[in-house]
């Protein structure tokens, strides 16, 4: 029985005789016609070994197995005979530990001459559980990630030019380390945030569309991040108008945001258009004059209010803006039942993720995601929220048919979107979208 501690490698030396080229099995040969071959393995004491096995192969002889009994020895030996003399021969050995857990092996390559004796040396290596592993002294300190505990903004709407104030509320508990912040807008292009590593600051619109914003902190070894946490629209600005210069007696109009009350005189020239927050002019009796149209808040023929022009409006009244069956600009329309299905769960789709993809009656960031540059021309780029229902009402998966399609009446995402238009940005007060 031989034991094995602290060594990695088995020490094999065989030592071969050679004889002839060839072996002829119907001659007998003599002791200088045959090679032979003596192993010895000398062990280290340790890991308990108890047989060794040994094969060799090589210039067109047939494999030679053999095994080694070492239980009862610190020294195995064996001799093989018969070798022809040649090159290109090849001796492999291999041990196994008695509870299986170590495994040895080696080889060695050699050449027998006629009538001369080789030695040749076999390193078993030998792997096991916890011979091969090393070890790694570590000093280090503990480290309180920061983390976020709240986000603010003071309004999730601005017109073009307009600001929103945001900021974020982060704790660590580490009171020597420095918080950074790092504020990120997805998609780019709607607006522009003041300063993106300040705790507190602004997000400006600068055009109509809506895009959400990320914040992420760190101390410099780990931190908190918040993803599409404030979604921001930004909306064009309303319409401005002018004064009506013949205001009908004793009450001025009523409707842009940015008009001054108006003051009537006595008389057929009684006073003009006047701010949400102004009076009515307090004119005389005139009698021909109306409020001016610019900027004022009128009624279209049905009741209905309106402001900004009166003819898209006016035009879109709640039963063309309908799914149907009356909606004559929404997907009944479409005479197939299954194109009016693919528009209707299109539509769905595109209203569940307001205010990103409808409040401004544009969805197309619903179709194309964060990739805005490649969407209508590279296929299967497109990730937004709903492209996949995008593709089903285009009823093709071209990204330059898509976008032609966009705007078709006779196909389910023609018929979608422009309902989705209809009841964002030109009807959203008799529609109830906003």
């Amino acid at each position: 029985m031989i034991r094995n501690i602290g060594k990695a490698a088995f020490l094999a030396t065989a030592v071969i005789a050679a004889g002839t080229a060839f072996v002829n099995c119907s001659k007998k040969h003599t002791d200088d016609d045959v090679g032979s071959l003596t192993l010895a393995l000398t062990l280290s004491p340790g890991v308990v070994v108890n047989t060794v096995t040994y094969q060799i192969t090589g210039n067109g002889i047939a494999a030679i197995n053999g095994s080694i009994d070492v239980s009862m020895a610190t020294q195995a030996t064996a001799l093989v005979s018969g070798l022809p003399a040649g090159n290109g021969y090849l001796v492999t050995m291999h041990a196994d530990s008695t509870d299986n857990m170590t495994h040895c092996d080696g080889q060695a390559n050699f050449n027998v001459a006629a009538s001369q004796t080789v030695a040749v040396t076999v390193v078993l290596q030998c792997r096991g559980p916890g011979r091969t592993v090393g070890q790694v002294a570590v000093t280090g300190r503990l480290d309180n990630c920061p983390f976020i505990t709240s986000v603010s903004a003071s309004a999730l709407q601005a017109v073009v030019g307009g600001s929103v104030n945001i900021g974020v509320a982060a704790t660590d508990l580490d009171t020597t380390d420095t918080i950074t912040y790092s504020w990120t807008a997805n998609p780019t292009g709607i607006g522009t945030i003041g300063s993106t590593t300040s705790a507190n600051t602004t997000f400006t619109c600068t055009a109509a569309g809506s895009t959400q914003l990320s914040i992420a902190i760190t101390d410099t070894v780990c931190g908190d991040s918040l993803t599409n946490i404030i979604p921001i629209t930004c909306n064009r600005p309303a319409a401005t108008g002018t004064a009506g210069t013949t205001g009908a007696a004793g009450a001025g109009g009523r409707g842009g945001t940015t008009g001054t009350a108006g003051t009537g005189v006595a008389g057929t020239t009684g006073g003009g258009g006047a701010g949400t927050t102004g009076t009515a002019g307090g004119g005389g009796a005139g009698s021909t004059g109306t409020g001016g149209t610019g900027g004022v808040v009128m009624a279209c023929s049905n009741g209905e209010p309106f402001s900004g022009n009166m003819t898209t409006c006016c035009q879109c009244t709640v039963d063309n803006c309908s799914l149907g069956p009356t909606g004559t600009d929404g997907c009944a329309g479409l005479a197939d039942p299954t194109d009016r299905s693919l528009c209707v769960a299109l539509y769905n789709c595109i209203a569940a993720a307001a205010p990103a993809c409808s409040s401004a009656g544009d969805p197309t960031n619903c179709f194309c995601g964060t990739n805005q540059a490649t969407c209508f021309t590279t296929a299967g780029a497109a990730n937004g929220v709903c492209a996949s229902q995008f593709v089903a009402a285009a009823k093709t998966t071209d990204p330059v048919a898509i976008q032609a399609r966009f705007v078709s009446p006779n196909f389910p995402i023609g018929r979608a979107v422009n309902l989705t238009a209809c009841r964002g940005s030109f009807c959203g007060g008799e529609c109830a979208i906003q």
